[in-house]
């Protein structure tokens, strides 16, 4: 199935194209679109999903997001697609129809009133007296018990529709539609107001006023109480994160330009190591993620060689992969699910595939991540290809690993210090370990970080009453490194009312957490969130007051980073690998040390003045520090290195 060509306006994936060559393409690929939903996006839509990441999952994850609104196609033209146009909601509809009376397409409409979607009724079969109209359903205004919606959804499959238009307005048509994505025969099409337009309940705006931008104006007279406000909002923000989009857009080019100027030929990757990505299910994840996507973005071919199975955390959390993520191809390697084989398993058959297609020209570097699955990279050097090896931390030495796993995890390490060609460390500390303990030349490459967008205490406020600078959080994976029982130990001695968050994941660590959650149920200041991503994760950086990483043992905390460029007030123990990142810029106490922990805490609620003078310097120190960019241009420059003893200085 070919596909129509799209450009991003504010991280929106939209298309280019045109009426009829949408009409066109949907005719042509109807049957493999089946269950599939067709976002109409405009100005109002594209702000949205700019602001609401889980929105903006929803719009790209549809099969087709056709350009409803002038602007968009205007900034396609402007990107230099000259061939841009508009495929309006309510016009798509009616070409349409006009086909479906010649091919005997059969529609199903859901959604705007009752009295609406009769005379939508009336009209239709007045205008279109071939039209096969099979259903049509005004759904209540309150939320659909699981019931209710299961009925209407085999009410709708019943009819055998082609397509089910859904009119609820935006974003909540978007959202319907991908709860249903591939539960329905037909494919969805959000056309919001389309339904009032065809059914002579609301007036649309002259054509002249469609094609010279102000559709907007002529909607807000109709409605200016509820659409005023909403325009005057999203036109302005539109304009403003256009150029804020464009002003990024013209350093990356330039960037980019730079690069394939002194760089020109193209590199072959492979990514192997990580989970899966697209996910938060680790730090190596989010690294891989990072450098996988940035690469493709300079010219490069990279592949993310995938393991089988669900997310650390749960099934729930899983998100939706294809074969490509983008511009990364995705290779899941079957393995088993458990625990203590599948990471070896996916390692042995990850390499051997690898492997295969380097010998084949495939590859020219193979990089490796995390010390487990270096245990494996033996096996390309023995036919000579290029191996880089990042070293995420010292995972022998973490607590929930037993004698035999780790035993295998430094049989990795010493592996990697042997026979990988170069050796990146994220830390100072763990770049002296290995030059003390193998007399191996590494180089240091710290991760990055990119200045995030804050968000308000909503969906956080709902679901766990959690307020502005009302909690001291905790995020990471609950494992016993982490330190997290110093945390809670130190926290149930103070006397205060700020709430203590735990946000994470489990990672094979499933006592310890039982364990944790037993200890917090004696505190009802403790809320326990569970793993989280997404906008509950951008809310909960956005809005703490102090952010606390008691660890043991780390390699580079992307939590760290993560909470840091937020503008967070950080305490952490005072391992090399995190004062190493917070230097002057937050506060330390004494490793696996309750008591010392205690008494900063206590410290820092008398004089909160000191919380503030540390948040304030945060964001801007940390993402002017650590930068992606720089992470992945050094990391490329040693991807061309053959010699694994030459300078390190990257």
């Amino acid at each position: 199935m070919e596909r129509l060509p799209y450009t991003e306006i504010l991280k929106t994936n939209i298309n280019v194209t045109n009426i009829d060559e949408a009409v066109g393409y949907i005719d042509k690929y109807l049957e493999q679109m089946r269950g599939e939903y067709i976002c109409i996006s405009n100005v109002h839509t594209t702000v949205t999903a700019y602001r609401d990441e889980e929105y903006r999952k929803v719009q790209n994850g549809s099969i087709l997001n056709m350009p409803d609104g002038k602007p968009l196609s205007i900034v396609q033209k402007l990107r230099g697609y000259t061939q841009a146009g508009r495929v309006p909601g309510p016009d798509l509809m009616p070409a349409i129809f006009k086909l479906s009376e010649k091919r005997g397409y059969r529609h199903y409409f859901y959604g705007s009133t009752p009295e609406t979607i009769e005379k939508l009724g009336i009209r239709l079969k007045e205008a279109y007296p071939r039209l096969q109209i099979v259903g049509m359903y005004s759904p209540p205004f309150r939320p659909m018990t699981v019931e209710e919606d299961a009925e209407i959804i085999e009410q709708i499959n019943e009819t055998k529709p082609d397509f089910i238009w859904v009119g609820l307005g935006a974003p909540k048509q978007e959202r319907w539609m991908a709860e249903h994505k591939g539960k329905v025969n037909g494919i969805m099409l959000g056309v919001g107001a389309g339904f009032d337009f065809h059914a002579g309940t609301v007036l649309r705006a002259p054509r002249w006023m469609q094609e010279v931008c102000m559709e907007w104006l002529w909607r807000m007279m109709q409605d200016p109480k509820r659409l005023f406000p909403r325009y005057l909002d999203t036109n302005f923000s539109f304009l403003y994160y256009l150029m804020k989009e464009s002003k990024k857009r013209k350093k990356a080019e330039k960037h980019i330009k730079k690069y394939k100027k002194t760089n020109r030929d193209r590199l072959k990757i492979a990514m192997i190591g990580h989970k899966r990505i697209p996910s938060r299910e680790g730090g190596v994840e989010i690294v891989v993620d990072e450098l996988s996507t940035r690469m493709v973005k300079l010219g490069h071919q990279v592949d993310a060689y995938n393991r089988s199975g669900y997310h650390v955390s749960g099934k729930k959390f899983d998100e939706k992969r294809g074969r490509i993520y983008e511009g990364v191809r995705l290779i899941t390697i079957p393995t088993f699910h458990n625990s203590s084989l599948n990471a070896v398993v996916y390692s042995f058959l990850a390499t051997i595939v690898a492997t295969a297609k380097a010998l084949a020209g495939g590859y020219d570097v193979l990089h490796y991540h995390a010390e487990g699955p270096c245990m494996m990279l033996w096996i390309p050097k023995l036919f000579g290809i290029h191996v880089v090896a990042t070293i995420h931390g010292l995972d022998w030495q973490r607590a929930k690993w037993g004698n035999f796993a780790s035993k295998m995890l430094k049989q990795g390490e010493k592996t990697a210090a042997r026979h990988a060609d170069e050796i990146i460390v994220l830390s100072k500390n763990v770049q002296e370990y290995f030059q003390e303990t193998y007399q191996r030349h590494t180089v240091y490459i710290p991760n990055g970080i990119s200045r995030p967008q804050h968000r308000e205490a909503d969906l956080i406020q709902e679901r766990f009453g959690l307020e502005k600078d009302g909690y001291i959080l905790f995020l990471a994976r609950i494992v016993p490194e982490k330190g997290l029982h110093y945390l809670i130990d130190a926290y149930r001695q103070l006397d205060t009312e700020k709430k203590l968050v735990i946000a994470g994941g489990c990672s094979h660590s499933q006592e310890y957490i039982d364990e944790i959650r037993r200890i917090c149920a004696t505190d009802h200041r403790i809320v326990l969130t569970g793993f989280v991503q997404g906008r509950e994760l951008e809310e909960l950086y956005s809005n703490a007051w102090l952010f606390v990483l008691p660890s043991d043992i780390e390699g580079m905390a992307i939590s760290l980073l993560e909470a840091m460029s937020y503008g967070n007030c950080c305490l952490v123990s005072d391992i090399p690998e995190n004062t190493e990142v917070i230097q002057q810029c937050g506060y330390t106490f004494r490793k696996s040390d309750t008591a010392d922990l205690k008494r900063v805490l206590e410290k820092l609620l008398e004089h909160p003045e000191m919380v503030q003078e540390k948040a304030k310097q945060s964001a801007d120190f940390i993402c002017s520090r650590y930068n992606w960019d720089d992470v992945v241009e050094r990391t490329l420059k040693l991807y061309r290195r053959k010699s694994k003893h030459e300078d390190t200085d990257c």
